[in-house]
């Protein structure tokens, strides 16, 4: 049971931000009230934005995606982990030239933001400015020999986010980027990137700028501890748990990353949202 003061905290929040596979859709599925959810969002009048760490796909594929299954979305509601990486390179000066670990339509995001991906033969005769592991649909040992060769060469090496799986249809997972910094820290006896997305400094500064308001009036709603619910808690958000992905009831008990609110469903925060309602 969720307290009346949690609830209170939510119904105080003037921006929503989602996460996406697990907590409003699964392998692309609607997940149940997801809809009238977010056209309960809107209704309000609040800010709706949502927010991946996965990169293996575009911001425009993003966007096919949510119009596909008839969600809102405009191209300014997609906030990326791929955004927080744009901003910290540009920040760092470790631009244009990049060693992307990335599948194509990653790829393409990154030259679109003005980064020159450079591929494995050219990086055997020059040094590029960084390494960049994304989450990699079309890894090959071509792409894991060159990204170890630059890291022992000293490169600065940033990662997209650290999730460890990501979640598809029918309660089953694939690996992510965290199982790819396990597979480098191993070969590389132990080196370690920056991690720029959830639960990190950069995606709340992503968060932050995109909505203009102060993290006490931000709601994240997600289906992961250790990311979704962590950056929610260590920043001041209002951190909402569903059960609908990663994570389940018993672990959600277990953890220190606690929620404000956890909930079997996103359809479960329509009530609380709706401003219409008395």
């Amino acid at each position: 049971m969720n307290p009346p003061s949690a609830l209170s905290r939510l119904a105080a929040c003037e921006a929503i931000i989602c996460d996406l596979d697990g907590t409003l859709y699964l392998d692309g599925i609607p997940l149940p009230g997801a809809h009238d959810f977010l056209r309960t969002v809107n209704e309000s009048g609040r800010q709706l934005f949502y927010f991946t760490n996965n990169t293996s796909r575009s911001r425009r594929s993003y966007i096919d995606k949510l119009m596909r299954i008839q969600f809102p979305v405009s191209a300014g509601q997609i906030i990326t982990a791929a955004d927080c990486t744009f901003t910290y390179l540009r920040n760092h000066h470790l631009e244009p030239a990049i060693y992307l670990i990335g599948n194509n339509d990653l790829k393409k995001e990154f030259e679109e933001a003005g980064f020159d991906c450079w591929d494995e033969e050219r990086c055997t005769r020059e040094l590029p400015q960084a390494v960049v592991l994304g989450f990699d649909t079309e890894l090959t040992y071509a792409k894991i020999r060159t990204g170890y060769e630059l890291m022992m060469a000293g490169l600065p090496y940033i990662a997209t986010h650290a999730d460890l799986l990501c979640p598809v249809a029918g309660g089953r997972f694939i690996p992510d980027v965290g199982s790819f910094i396990s597979l480098f820290a191993t070969a590389t006896g132990g080196i370690e990137p920056q991690v720029m997305g959830k639960p990190n400094l950069p995606a709340v500064e992503a968060i932050c700028a995109r909505t203009s308001l102060p993290v006490e009036k931000i709601a994240f709603i997600g289906d992961r501890l250790y990311t979704d619910i962590r950056m929610a808690r260590q920043f001041g958000m209002v951190g909402v748990l569903v059960l609908s992905g990663e994570t389940s009831r018993e672990m959600a008990a277990a953890s220190t990353d606690r929620p404000v609110l956890t909930v079997d469903y996103v359809a479960d925060l329509i009530p609380v949202l709706d401003r219409s309602r008395p």
